[in-house]
């Protein structure tokens, strides 16, 4: 098997193709009528942080345990937030999954459970809540969501872009299937969309390179551009969301037409923290070789 890693020699938890997955199990059936769920939450035994955490797993779909505890630092410590995290489980308000896999010990990632989905849908109407039950289904392929909120978590923290102003899954075309994500940063050749398209090892990337690639590149053929997301963006940038430096040099050396068309970046996990120099471009060279540079995002400051 083809493990990708990143420049410590470790296999990216998010992007491990050896990952194995167990959702938490109750210990006795919750009751999870409505009436049930809005007495709790009048009550106050579902609290408004509990609200708040289920609000956070709407936007972002599913966070890791980890993701969790940073974004509630400042409201709970993580021991605390972690018990309470089990206790919202079992009153069917979340749901959870352990992670492990032959390279690391078990992390945690979480979601909406059907008593969250049915309150906040029914008595708030919070549109677009996620289905549990479709999550729960085909878990392992949904590991993209905690992988591409950590660029949502960075872009944040750096103020970089409105909430309104990062989505997942845009509708671009007919031509084209929805990427996974797409955000608008304010650059200094204006509003530009990013559209993010996750390369996950195990899923067969290069293959999904390749289609989607060819997808982009009929649309620039007919339409003399790429997809615009938001109405106000002056141009589109296809952005590859990828584990590890690694990662790239595996796809680009092994696909000698990868495209040059249009505009094109890498984002990589590994270099996140570092978000202004997390990009790279690549350039495929003769012989089964990839050329990798670093592509310096001047504008994005600290």
């Amino acid at each position: 098997m083809d493990i990708w890693r990143d420049s410590k020699g470790v296999v990216p938890l998010l992007d491990d193709p050896t990952v194995k997955m167990e959702m938490f199990r109750w210990k006795r059936r919750p009751d999870l009528h409505l009436d049930v769920i809005t007495q709790r939450v009048q009550t106050g035994q579902i609290s408004q942080v509990d609200l708040d955490i289920a609000m956070t797993l709407v936007n972002a779909r599913l966070l890791t345990e980890k993701q969790l505890r940073f974004l509630y630092s400042k409201t709970m410590k993580g021991h605390k937030l972690g018990t309470r995290l089990r206790v919202l489980q079992q009153i069917g308000w979340l749901e959870g999954w352990k992670i492990h896999s032959d390279f690391h010990d078990t992390e945690y990632v979480w979601s909406v459970g059907i008593a969250a989905k049915n309150f906040l849908s029914v008595c708030l109407g919070v549109t677009d809540v996620p289905n549990p039950m479709f999550l729960a289904s085909s878990i392992k392929e949904q590991l993209f969501y905690p992988a591409v909120n950590e660029i949502r978590i960075q872009l944040f923290l750096k103020g970089l872009v409105e909430k309104e102003k990062f989505t997942f899954h845009p509708f671009l075309s007919n031509e084209i299937d929805s990427p996974h994500a797409a955000f608008q940063l304010i650059t200094p050749l204006g509003k530009m969309d990013f559209i993010v398209e996750r390369l996950t090892q195990g899923q067969n990337p290069l293959r999904f390179l390749k289609r989607k690639q060819s997808q982009y590149r009929k649309f620039m053929a007919k339409h003399g551009e790429l997809p615009k997301v938001f109405k106000d963006s002056t141009q589109s940038v296809i952005v590859w969301s990828v584990s590890t430096e690694e990662g790239i040099d595996r796809l680009v050396s092994s696909y000698p037409n990868y495209e040059q068309e249009f505009t094109q970046l890498f984002l990589v996990d590994e270099f996140l923290e570092n978000l202004r120099h997390a990009w790279r471009i690549a350039i495929p060279k003769e012989e089964h070789q990839a050329e990798i540079q670093k592509f310096d995002m001047d504008f994005i400051q600290g």
